[in-house]
């Protein structure tokens, strides 16, 4: 049997421009420019929200070198967020959503860059417009895999650690 949800309701509670770096000294040709992105999010179901940081670089392909880079981060406020969690307490997105939310949190991202450029050298240079569906899903993919990876060295630190902690005793208060 299927759960119902509740209709998915959502605002825009909070825009951040968390951070922007231009280097004007490089001179990038267009056809010479590489372009990557970034994103995470988490939620809150207390407290009823989602966030989106999505982020934007801009690379020199011969030097590597990035020369504008900017993240903001999206807040959205979530009516009942609580609604959508299943027998397990996991959230049930509703198809589509986290697609739809990043797509408002990349055009923000689009935008304050492009505000924070006007003016430089860069000034004419944009974030293009995306699939929303399939970048999200490369992005979410790529996290994934570095979770994976993540926690696959914890794993094997943590082994390392427990060595670590009958060896090493931290300094007693008198020292």
């Amino acid at each position: 049997m299927d759960t119902e949800y509740p209709p998915f309701e959502f605002g825009i509670s909070r825009i951040v421009d968390c951070g922007f770096m231009i280097e004007e000294a490089v001179k990038a040709e267009p056809n010479k420019v590489r372009l990557g992105y970034s994103m995470n999010f988490l939620f809150d179901v207390p407290n009823s929200w989602i966030q989106f940081n999505v982020r934007a670089d801009f690379q020199h392909s011969e030097t590597g070198i990035t020369f504008l880079s900017g993240t903001v981060l999206t807040r959205f406020s979530i009516n009942n967020l609580s609604g959508f969690l299943d027998d397990d307490k996991k959230v049930v997105f509703p198809k589509g959503v986290l697609e739809s939310l990043f797509g408002i949190a990349f055009s923000h991202m689009r935008a304050i860059l492009a505000k924070n450029i006007a003016g430089s050298r860069f000034t004419n240079v944009y974030v293009p417009v995306i699939d929303t569906q399939v970048v999200f899903n490369e992005l979410l993919k790529r996290n994934i895999e570095v979770a994976k990876k993540l926690n696959e060295d914890l794993a094997s630190e943590n082994a390392d650690n427990d060595v670590a902690e009958n060896i090493y005793s931290p300094p007693s208060k008198g020292s």
